[in-house]
């Protein structure tokens, strides 16, 4: 097989645009100065050399999906149990982070990466996804529409609040630029904060599962009205119940798990396109390949965390191509040379903080800023 790599590629110059030299503060790429022609040959061997990894293996495929729901099912019945509260605790959280793997499995399937034609995982995936907040035809469009324009900068002021356009219509969290927060008023503003603040991924459960996810689709998304309110009406019986019956399962099997679960969820969504070296690029210098690649993370994590995660962290691969099933994408990394200069992160605390001070993108610059750095610039 013919390999693809561009480690020789010169320094950051956008495709096409005469420049020699890289703007200031900008990390390079890899693909940086490559044509348009160029760019369409990278992508198209990018692409064909990912076909093979998306061969599934039905019985890999299956072993997984059981292994994570035994493993779901054995803390599920130890936070049922009367254990010592620190105990009961920690199975609680580590039913979270379970929970988030199966998320995963229910994305891959979503993609049609996995279990494709089963009659038995559509069921269970599309029960999970109400359950979980995260209704199937919602998630189906509105994550389609973020790997179809991955990094594509649209800003959150077309027609959309920016705390209406979370997870939503995009499928992603809303991005204003310099320019467009410079013309923003207070409020808009104010909107725009809360959607980007670190207490929007913590409390994710409440703020984008169940807000803006579930009930802003009842203003915004017509079609999707029926499945959100489903979700919203089985979570609601399904608490209402336990509060009333079994208060203590209702903390330790629901809540816990719910805000443990979609906190690492929403950050590991939020950081593999919101990091030090993402670019945005508009609409007339967007290239589908070099920004799968390298507006997409790769996040490095011990074993034990790319089992809870599901190998999401290979978020680059995955985006290269979303037919690959999550246990093929380190295969596929380390058997595609393209894909083996990512920009990366961890969750290491200095690289959570390196993301979530992010909140601008200068196009400018090309690269994310913080509010501090946006005021450092307006004072010159």
């Amino acid at each position: 097989m013919r390999t693809l790599d561009t480690s020789t590629a010169p320094p950051y110059c956008p495709a096409g645009s005469g420049q020699e030299q890289p703007l200031p503060g900008a990390i390079p790429w890899p693909t940086d100065g490559l044509n348009r022609e160029q760019l369409a040959r990278y992508g198209k061997e990018l692409i064909r050399q990912t076909l093979p990894f998306t061969v599934e293996n039905r019985r890999l495929s299956w072993w997984h999906f059981y292994s994570t729901l035994l493993v779901i099912g054995l803390f599920g019945a130890a936070v049922a149990m009367p254990l010592w509260w620190p105990l009961r605790l920690t199975c609680s959280v580590l039913l979270g982070l379970s929970l988030v793997r199966m998320f995963v499995l229910y994305h891959d399937y979503m993609h049609g990466a996995i279990l494709k034609g089963s009659r038995f995982a559509e069921v269970f995936f599309k029960t999970f996804g109400l359950l979980l907040m995260a209704p199937p035809t919602l998630w189906k469009q509105s994550h389609d529409y973020h790997h179809g324009h991955s990094c594509q900068y649209v800003g959150a002021e077309q027609n959309r609040l920016p705390l209406l356009s979370t997870h939503t219509d995009l499928g992603t969290f809303p991005l204003l630029s310099t320019e467009e927060y410079v013309r923003a008023g207070r409020l808009k503003r104010l909107r725009y904060h809360i959607a980007r603040h670190p207490l929007m991924i913590l409390l994710a459960s409440f703020s984008i599962f169940i807000f803006s996810i579930c009930m802003v689709s009842l203003i915004t998304q017509p079609r999707h009205r029926l499945w959100s309110l489903l979700a919203l009406a089985l979570n609601l019986a399904s608490a209402v119940t336990l509060a009333l019956l079994a208060p203590d399962i209702l903390l330790y099997g629901v809540l816990i798990p719910s805000l443990s679960g979609s906190a690492l969820g929403a950050y590991m969504f939020y950081c593999q396109h919101n990091f030090p070296g993402v670019r945005y690029p508009e609409r007339a210098d967007w290239d589908y390949a070099a920004t799968a690649v390298f507006s997409s993370s790769y996040m490095r994590t011990g074993p034990l965390m790319a089992w809870f995660t599901a190998n999401i962290g290979y978020h680059h691969v995955h985006h290269a191509n979303s037919g690959i099933p999550f246990y093929r994408l380190p295969e596929a990394m380390a058997a595609i040379p393209a894909l083996q200069s990512p920009i990366t992160t961890s969750l290491h605390p200095r690289d959570i903080y390196h993301c979530l001070r992010l909140k601008l993108w200068d196009p400018a610059r090309q690269r994310m800023i913080s509010f501090a750095e946006f005021r450092q610039q307006a004072q010159h």
